[in-house]
């Protein structure tokens, strides 16, 4: 774990931290049989961070390890709460950039819902590359043009003035590398963008629910700005979305006048709080397993019947981490094409929340906070009266 250089800001080596043991690999396959769940591999993880900028990364990642295809879905649009969120964002971002006529390229575009409305809203064309996209390849009435692969960044790869790239970055071996590709595909246009990544700044300061092995990289407000312009873009803006668990970053090339936000840009009073996150996180993490196995526990020796409410990464991680004995009565899903499916490495059957109206259960564990409002009221149509309880 020693010698690896800091991939944002390139300033200083890693520093081992914490030690995970092994945890599943492919977050977002949702097998057909549960004999092929249960197969599913382990990777490693095994986090350090840089002291200079607080970027986290980890460090027993294999890259070979994973496949990126159409038989993984990661996609959040199921959420009403989601799709508001996105919504609010492509408003924001057509509202503040000129992208009537000009043309994104969404890297990561999963099955391309943000594109289309961000072309759709603001008049924009566009290209979405994503080797998980499984609709239609080319043309789309939206103005967009999708393409089942990973975005090439050569030559072939289109002109464009706005970049835009959520929940992929962090997936990225060489993230910074990314960035500087980017940046001379760009040349002496100019050239906006906008990247999306989970909140290192929530996640080790908390459970670590979301500290999956396809996130290779960790990064808080500080290690953010650090890489971006250390590639040599200007940070236009950034901040935290979706309830702090997600961060942005807005920035451009060879735009004139002053950066577009008034706000100051993290500082390294910033990383040191995030440098203070990292210090407890290891005795955090393993405390809130055995706090939330012996949660379980206790629910089912009270007459209770608990469940899981999401199977995504968190739940796939929490499930792994705090459920492997199968305790819990249920794990629910809005995305109907998880359900009848099961998780990696534990087998979990994920099936409809309308199942919870006859299983009677008294309490419902969600690990994504940003949800509770919206789990709520679903719970309150289906007659189901539960506590909810974030881990």
């Amino acid at each position: 774990m020693t010698g690896t250089a800091c991939h944002a800001c390139g300033a200083a080596e890693l520093v081992p931290f914490a030690d995970l043991g092994t945890i599943p690999v492919f977050c977002g396959v949702h097998w057909a049989s549960r004999d092929e769940a249960l197969a599913s591999p382990l990777g490693e993880m095994r986090l350090a961070y840089c002291p200079s900028c607080a970027y986290v990364r980890n460090v027993a990642f294999d890259p070979a390890a994973l496949v990126y295809d159409t038989t993984m879905d990661t996609n959040l649009h199921h959420s009403p709460a989601f799709q508001t969120f996105s919504a609010e964002l492509v408003r924001h971002l057509a509202d503040r950039y000129p992208l009537k006529g000009a043309t994104v390229l969404d890297v990561g575009c999963g099955q391309g819902e943000f594109l289309r409305e961000l072309c759709h809203v603001s008049g924009a064309r566009g290209h979405g590359y994503d080797a998980m996209y499984a609709g239609p390849v080319g043309e789309d009435p939206s103005g967009a043009v999708f393409h089942s692969t990973h975005a090439p960044l050569d030559d072939s790869t289109p002109a464009f003035d706005f970049v835009t790239s959520r929940h992929w970055f962090e997936h990225l071996d060489d993230p910074y590398g990314f960035l500087v590709r980017l940046r001379e595909l760009a040349g002496d246009r100019t050239v906006h963008g906008y990247i999306e990544v989970p909140d290192a700044c929530y996640d080790l300061a908390t459970a670590g629910w979301e500290v999956i092995y396809p996130h290779v990289s960790y990064f808080d407000a500080y290690a953010l700005r650090s890489i971006v312009e250390r590639a040599g873009w200007r940070v236009e803006a950034t901040g935290p979305l979706f309830s702090g668990m997600f961060r942005f970053v807005e920035f451009s090339v060879n735009a004139d006048g002053p950066p577009r936000s008034d706000a100051p840009l993290p500082d390294t009073a910033d990383r040191d709080r995030q440098l203070t996150s990292i210090a407890g996180f290891a005795d955090r993490h393993h405390a809130e397993r055995d706090h939330w196995r012996t949660t379980i526990d206790r629910l089912i020796a009270e007459g209770d019947r608990p469940v899981l409410w999401g199977a995504g990464s968190r739940g796939v991680q929490f499930l792994h981490l705090a459920d492997p004995d199968h305790r819990l009565a249920a794990v629910v899903d809005v995305n109907p094409r998880k359900w009848g499916r099961y998780l990696p490495v534990t087998g979990h059957e994920v099936t409809d929340p309308a199942t919870l109206a006859e299983l009677g259960t008294g309490s419902v564990i969600i690990t994504n906070p940003a949800y509770r409002k919206e789990i709520t009221a679903t719970l309150r149509q289906l007659g189901v009266t539960a506590q909810l309880l974030v881990a």
